[in-house]
């Protein structure tokens, strides 16, 4: 499986999500991750990893992220260094885990091609 698309992808969107597309999936929101119910096939330390990546990315960058791959927002430069300072493995992760939420089941895979491409964006610029 590539790597890009590797079964794991935003764990920054998840951790984000756990703490508080080419085509418009969902509205910009504000918090997304109240009130749902965390995946119960998400072990307690794949939890904890994607709690670790989110702090790196932070609150505020979780939220332009989780707009860009679930809407069409832009993620600004700060965002897209956190991103990059988080990692590639954890975005992958933090994809992964957000479509395993019951609300984004059916967009799962677009949701991990959008992290990944939204990933490399960040990472090579110039090309983009």
């Amino acid at each position: 499986m590539d790597k890009h698309i590797h079964v794991a992808s935003t764990l920054t969107l998840v951790s984000i999500f756990l703490l508080s597309h080419t085509t418009n999936l969902v509205s910009a929101v504000k918090d997304p991750w109240t009130d749902l119910p965390v995946p119960s096939d998400l072990s307690l330390a794949f939890r904890k990893h994607l709690q670790a990546c989110g702090d790196v990315l932070t609150k505020d960058c979780g939220l332009e992220i989780y707009n860009h791959v679930l809407g069409m927002e832009k993620v600004g430069p700060f965002c897209c260094k956190k991103l990059l300072q988080m990692g590639e493995q954890c975005n992958n992760d933090m994809a992964y885990a957000l479509g395993r939420f019951e609300k984004y089941k059916r967009v799962a895979m677009v949701i991990r091609v959008k992290s990944s491409r939204m990933f490399s964006q960040c990472a090579h610029p110039r090309i983009y």
